[in-house]
């Protein structure tokens, strides 16, 4: 949600899997229902009234799984997410839900404490203040860029969900996002199509791999003694 990202998070269970055999990996549901999903930013921004929410647990209802996660940063905005929680509380036994936000404070708290953090991310994600509430008590600090940036990241991820990859122009905006973004002591690629090209970006800074670190919690909520070390 969107298919990249989706993909990319599934790639990165494998790889942060330990398993010497193909019957050793973990069982994994990955439903990718892109037709039936409304834009969630869409949604967010009043642009259109269908919730994500409902469409997505609606699809999941049959499915059998112990443990969930959404590779969306945007989906896990309060007012798509609590109604898709509530949803699934209803199920018997209810299952375990890893928060790919909340994933991503514990780890920055982890290896940047007391430092800065950039956010590059939808202008969903942005002005729902998903990040901006989770790390509100935090040690670590965000900063987002400027508005002309954050709208030219926003443009960037949309090209990329389009084509499946990032163009010159994409490349040069998000780098230059990053790069005017002072003090910042790491990246957030907080939305699910940016990890997808980060091979091919460029900063100055670590990053923080939204993908990456919803995979390894979700190995950690299955079976941790099969996760990789990091």
């Amino acid at each position: 949600m969107g298919p990249l990202g989706g993909i990319d998070v599934n790639k990165k269970i494998y790889f942060n899997t330990i398993a010497d055999v193909d019957k050793n990996h973990l069982n994994i549901v990955h439903l990718s229902l892109s037709n039936d999903i409304p834009d969630r930013t869409e949604f967010l921004l009043g642009k259109c009234s269908e919730n994500t929410a409902i469409s997505v647990a609606e699809k999941v209802r049959d499915y059998p799984f112990d443990v969930v996660g959404v590779a969306c940063n945007t989906f896990h905005s309060p007012k798509i997410f609590e109604v898709f929680e509530a949803e699934l509380k209803t199920r018997n036994p209810v299952p375990q839900i890893v928060h790919l936000p909340e994933e991503v404070r514990k780890e920055t708290e982890g290896r940047f404490a007391h430092k800065t953090l950039g956010v590059l991310c939808t202008m969903g994600t942005y002005k729902t203040k998903i990040y901006q509430n989770i790390f509100n008590n935090s040690s670590v600090k965000l900063q987002f860029p400027d508005e002309d940036d954050r709208e030219a990241v926003h443009t960037a991820i949309y090209n990329i969900k389009q084509t499946g990859k990032l163009n010159s122009t994409d490349k040069q905006a998000i780098e230059q996002a990053a790069a005017r973004m002072s003090g910042v002591s790491a990246l957030a690629l907080a939305c699910t199509e940016l990890p997808w090209v980060a091979d091919e970006l460029e900063f100055a800074v670590p990053m923080i791999d939204a993908n990456r670190t919803l995979a390894r919690a979700l190995i950690y909520a299955v079976a941790p003694e099969q996760l990789k070390g990091d």
